[in-house]
């Protein structure tokens, strides 16, 4: 299995689609042909055993007289009868000691038939035949035994019939379910495939000017907008930066002409200004093209893992980028626009002007390679967001109705939901599942317990000074109740209860676990925590019932 989607990893995601709709619809009426095909033949076994059971309750009670009598001849015409059906092989009536009295063959079959040894009434299948005996009863005692062997080809003639039936339908059901899959992939793999190339046209060609389509108003019409909103912030930042790198450059070949007619006469200084020319113009380039580039990797990244967090990191990277110190030096340029190459050559500040701006373009270069690494990510946390949208999707669409599940399920549905943090910040995952209970509930609300639990203790293994972080999940089932446990060896908590704005998290506000202690009691479930103190981990413990999974069988 594993295989299979290690080959399907790299195919297109229409081709996936497709192949997956094929794979499914193909399996599933491979199973109900071979079931259907297997009832027949249990079936038509059971009606042929019927058959030949009423013919030869006909042939006792029509060679009843010829046992009585001693009449062999009289049993023998009776025998062929049988003849009538073309399936019986052969015959035979045996007298109340169980010696042969009379015997049939069918015409053809007088090699393929052999009176056999008598036996008890009884009927069995073998390979190529159904063996019968049947008592012969006369005046409520035994007087003989009636033997019919018949053969199984139109049995087996049936079952061949209902094998070719099988594979037409079959192969007419997959060409009709390749059209529908080929019909309806567009609408979940065009939006996505749309996203990936105009991503691919941004950071191939710096063109940010280039929208996505939104195509409907759902998880991934909602990623489009905040793409392109995105890209419009990163636009207007980029003409910003480049209207100030253009001005720059102007106002300092400006003055570099000026200075270069003042010192005409001093190579030295000459000399140093062009040294000064050249790394301002370095320096400008670099700073734009450093600004551009962390604004478009640090935004292309965070509005992939998450659309809202987004728009806020690319403004605090902006205020906290080290361009503004550009501003600083133009303006103690402009300062002294009379004495430049004076304030350059003996100034102490002047003297610093060239260190700084080489430390500032150095700096720039240092952001500019830590959001370049963030940008080899970006094609993995598009399939991760894909992934959880459908996820999403697949529970928005069952919320508020109640259906069977397996406990575990959901479990490590919020597990997956929580992965890419999980992973990211190093803590480890335990996994300790004691049974693997089914309940009846709505599935979306216990979710949503679970995630924010499982999100609650990663937060809580970050803020705590333990070297190997540690996230377990337990269930277990007690008392016609199942029992989902959540612990981590975090920064513990205090002795408390779940009241409106209860949280572990210093910055947290507490909305999630009131809700969430809201949730559980709607679902007729508690959830609970314990806590040995500050410093020494924390269990949250959702109880949910477990006799509704049981009525549901029943």
């Amino acid at each position: 299995m594993s295989r299979g989607l290690n080959l399907l990893r790299n195919v297109p995601i229409q081709r996936k689609l497709t192949i997956i709709s094929m794979l499914t619809s193909g399996l599933a009426l491979l199973v109900a042909g071979l079931a259907f095909v297997a009832y027949e033949q249990v079936a038509f076994r059971g009606a042929m055993l019927d058959r030949l059971a009423i013919t030869a309750s006909m042939v006792a009670d029509n060679s009843a007289a010829a046992l009585m009598f001693n009449d062999p001849a009289s049993a023998v015409q009776t025998l062929r009868t049988l003849s009538a059906d073309k399936h019986i092989v052969g015959a035979a009536i045996y007298d109340a000691h169980g010696n042969e009295f009379a015997s049939y063959r069918r015409e053809g079959a007088a090699g393929m038939f052999k009176v056999p040894t008598v036996e008890a009434e009884a009927q069995h299948f073998d390979e190529e035949s159904l063996k019968l005996f049947h008592t012969i009863s006369l005046t409520g005692e035994r007087a003989g035994t009636v033997y019919i062997e018949s053969d199984l080809l139109e049995m087996h003639a049936r079952v061949r019939r209902y094998a070719s039936i099988m594979v037409l339908v079959m192969a007419g059901a997959s060409a009709v379910a390749m059209l529908v899959a080929i019909w309806l992939r567009t609408s979940i793999s065009g939006p996505v495939s749309h996203l990936a190339q105009t991503v691919s046209a941004v950071t191939a060609q710096k063109n940010y000017a280039v929208r996505a389509v939104k195509q409907g108003d759902d998880e991934l019409g909602r990623l489009i907008d905040g793409f392109n909103a995105m890209l419009t912030q990163i636009q207007s930042q980029d003409r910003a930066l480049q209207d100030a790198r253009n001005e720059l450059e102007k106002r300092v070949e400006e003055r570099t002409r000026e200075l270069r007619t003042e010192v005409i006469e001093h190579k030295r200084a000459k000399e140093e200004l062009e040294r000064v020319h050249r790394q301002l113009l370095e320096a400008s380039r670099q700073a734009g093209m450093a600004e551009i580039a962390t604004n478009v990797l640090h935004n292309v990244g965070n509005v992939l893992n998450s659309v809202n967090v987004s728009a806020t990191l690319a403004a605090d990277l902006a205020q906290k980028s080290k361009v503004t110190g550009l501003d600083r030096v133009v303006a103690l340029m402009r300062l002294h626009e009379q004495d430049l190459g004076e304030f350059i050559t003996t100034d102490p500040r002047g003297k610093h002007l060239p260190t700084h701006l080489g430390n500032l373009a150095e700096h720039l270069k240092a952001e500019q390679a830590t959001i370049l690494q963030e940008l080899t990510s970006l094609r993995s946390n598009i399939q991760h967001i894909k992934d959880i949208v459908a996820m999403q999707q697949n529970y928005a669409k069952v919320a508020g109705v109640k259906e069977i599940v397996a406990a575990v399920d959901l479990v490590e549905d919020s597990l997956r939901m929580n992965a890419g943090m999980l992973t990211r910040h190093g803590v480890e995952v335990v996994r300790e599942y004691e049974s693997e209970p089914l309940v009846n509930l709505d599935k979306h609300k216990v979710l949503q317990i679970l995630v924010n639990l499982v999100r609650n203790a990663k937060y809580a293994c970050d803020e705590s000074e333990t070297s190997g972080k540690q996230v377990t999940l337990r269930v277990i089932t007690l008392n016609e109740r199942v029992r989902i446990t959540v612990s981590d060896n975090g920064v513990g908590i205090a002795p408390g209860i779940f009241n409106h704005g209860f949280t572990t998290r210093a910055e947290g506000h507490g909305f999630g676990l009131h809700s969430g202690a809201l949730a559980a009691r709607e679902l007729g479930g508690t959830l609970t925590v314990h806590s040995d103190g500050v410093g020494r981990g924390a269990a949250f413990t959702l109880d949910l019932p477990l006799h509704s999974a049981e009525v549901a069988h029943a």
